[in-house]
């Protein structure tokens, strides 16, 4: 297959070369520097013009869709969604066990990327993951994880974020990964959000733009395109759309001002090329009831592509998610995402959902198209968009990675440091009534850890093997409670992790029942979980649970680091935004 896929890719360079010289000597007298790239804008026009006569609709349908599939490698299905259906892109699931290894995962994806090279006019694959940092992170072992958004905003300097994700660019490039569906631009306004949360940059729209832009800009800077999202905002809802339609209830001065802010920032600022939807209603924008964003022609076509002037892809969040399930169903939502003005459908490994659901959407949007329901000028439009996205990128030509420098590129030592280093200065100290920080890293103190995904307990034992750690439930029962605080009568320290308290309320009981001077509370997650303890003597934020939140956290109890980060969100009746500054420590 590669020896046919690469004499492909010659010949397809080889008929582009008379055109160009032809252009080249009919330029009048010498030839400037404007000039030639005058020649190379026609030159990629006149390619991608080329490429889209040559495509059937059926290659042509096959690029909108952005696919999940099963197990680790390139499997009999997956082989027929890349040469039968022709998709545009892959999407990459722990769940799905799509991730074992970085040097599976960099097999995998060349093997994708060969087969792509032997289809049709032999365009590259999308290959996509979601890998935000913090609790949304699919590649983990063997990776760096970086803590969460909120946690890079706590930090208080947005070149954190270009750093973190210049080195997550760098280690999914070697995976062969070119789509990262990040960053976050929802300004997480609501404390009772569900599903953003520490995802977002904060409840600032201008520091949730500022670091969100210097993220983007990075991505491109390091060849990975990055989609931000969700549009038109999903960052003051109060339920989780992969299970229920949220609503954003709010006017449109108030729309403008926070929730459509940062991706206006975005847009007007040209750092953004592709933009994920929302499975959001906002009466405001579209009065129908119950059409969520992602199928509203309103929002996507006349506020998002006309009045905010976007011209990158707009990519659909995940088409098997709850929120479209009540009322549409994947295949009809296909059609009607598309319809609205959407380029990119994308399904993920959403529960009690099948990859076979991919092909009827796609039979259904193929169907639309022949009957004359779905212009072809209206989906060649979209197409001339993934190609240019593609040129872009370097993507018109299926490129595998080497598959052998994949185990030695991710999650290296300089790396994992560097992950710690910005975790460190993210750590946020709102409280230590009594002065009980740091504690002597000679004695030992005693951790009560709710369970949590992707917990990391073993990365704070490193920094005083001493500490003794108790895992309990995510929602300890009063049984639990009453054995945590026999165990801790005697215990010099204390410290409870906690993790969405607000929605698991045994760890607000676990920690009121063990009250006391010598009680540390540290939030892995939102920080808002002291509103349901606000006496507690010690309180930090970490903002995540990854590794190199643990270590650092760990660092700043046993006073090896100092707690330098500030609140990037508020805190209502407790502290501002900024806080310890404007808050209290003592």
């Amino acid at each position: 297959m590669q020896p046919f896929g690469i004499k492909q890719k010659f010949f397809r360079r080889l008929l582009l070369l008379p055109l160009a010289l032809t252009l080249l000597i009919s330029l009048p007298g010498p030839v400037s520097s404007m000039d030639y790239n005058n020649l190379s804008k026609i030159l990629k026009q006149r390619r991608i013009n080329r490429i889209l006569e040559l495509m059937s609709v059926e290659e042509k349908v096959g690029q909108l869709f952005l696919v999940y599939f099963k197990g680790p490698d390139l499997s009999p299905a997956l082989c027929e969604m890349i040469a039968r259906f022709r998709v545009g892109g892959i999407l990459l699931y722990s769940n799905a066990g799509n991730i074992e290894n970085p040097k599976q995962v960099a097999k995998l994806t060349s093997a994708a990327q060969k087969m792509a090279s032997c289809q049709g006019q032999g365009i590259g694959l999308f290959v996509a993951v979601d890998q935000e940092g913090g609790p949304i992170s699919r590649l983990r072992e063997g990776f760096t994880v970086f803590p969460s958004n909120m946690a890079v905003a706590a930090t208080g300097d947005e070149e954190n974020a270009r750093l973190a994700a210049k080195i997550t660019a760098e280690e999914l490039k070697t995976l062969g990964v070119n789509m990262n569906l990040a960053p976050v631009l929802d300004v997480n306004s609501n404390p009772e959000n569900p599903i953003i949360g520490v995802r977002s940059f904060g409840s600032n729209p201008d520091t949730v733009a500022r670091f969100g832009l210097a993220a983007m800009e990075q991505y491109r800077d390091s060849d990975v395109i990055a989609v931000a999202k969700h549009f038109p905002g999903h960052g003051d809802t109060s339920f989780d759309s992969h299970s229920k339609l949220p609503m954003v209830a709010h006017n449109i001065k108030r729309l403008e001002k926070i929730e459509l802010y940062p991706f206006r920032q975005a847009i007007d600022q040209g750092k953004v090329d592709a933009i994920m939807t929302a499975h959001v209603e906002v009466p405001a924008l579209e009065p129908r009831p119950k059409l969520p964003a992602t199928l509203s022609a309103n929002i996507l076509t006349k506020l998002l592509r006309q009045k905010m002037g976007f011209g990158g892809l707009i990519v659909t969040d995940s088409l098997g998610m709850g929120a479209l399930d009540i009322n549409f169903g994947t295949t009809r939502a296909a059609l009607r995402s598309f319809l609205a003005g959407a380029d990119v459908l994308l399904f993920g490994a959403d529960p009690e959902h099948e990859p076979v659901e991919q092909q009827r959407a796609y039979r259904k949007i193929l169907a639309a198209v022949k009957s004359g329901q779905i212009p072809k000028a209206r989906l060649d439009d979209s197409v001339r968009r993934i190609l240019n996205l593609k040129m872009k990128y370097g993507l018109l030509e299926a490129n595998p990675v080497s598959v052998k420098d994949a185990p030695l590129k991710t999650g290296t030592k300089e790396h994992q440091k560097i992950a710690e280093s910005l975790a460190e200065k993210s750590v946020t100290l709102l409280r230590d009534k009594h002065g009980i920080l740091p504690l002597s890293p000679s004695e030992p103190a005693l951790v009560f850890w709710p369970k949590a995904p992707f917990d990391a307990p073993e990365a704070i034992s490193r920094v005083n093997p001493k500490i003794e750690i108790i895992r309990l439930e995510k929602n300890p029962g009063s049984k639990a409670v009453s054995q945590a605080q026999e165990k801790a009568k005697d215990a010099k320290t204390v410290l409870v992790l906690t993790h969405r308290a607000d929605r698991f309320p045994g760890q607000a009981a676990l920690i009121k029942a063990l009250y006391g001077p010598n009680l540390i509370v540290a939030a892995m997650d939102t920080p808002y979980d002291i509103a349901m303890f606000p006496l507690v003597p010690c309180y930090l934020a970490a903002y995540s649970n990854v590794p190199a939140s643990m270590t650092a956290l760990g660092r700043v109890l046993f006073g090896k680091a100092e707690p330098a980060g500030t609140l990037p969100v508020e805190i209502p009746g407790l502290f501002k935004l900024g806080a310890p500054k404007n808050g209290e420590q003592k």
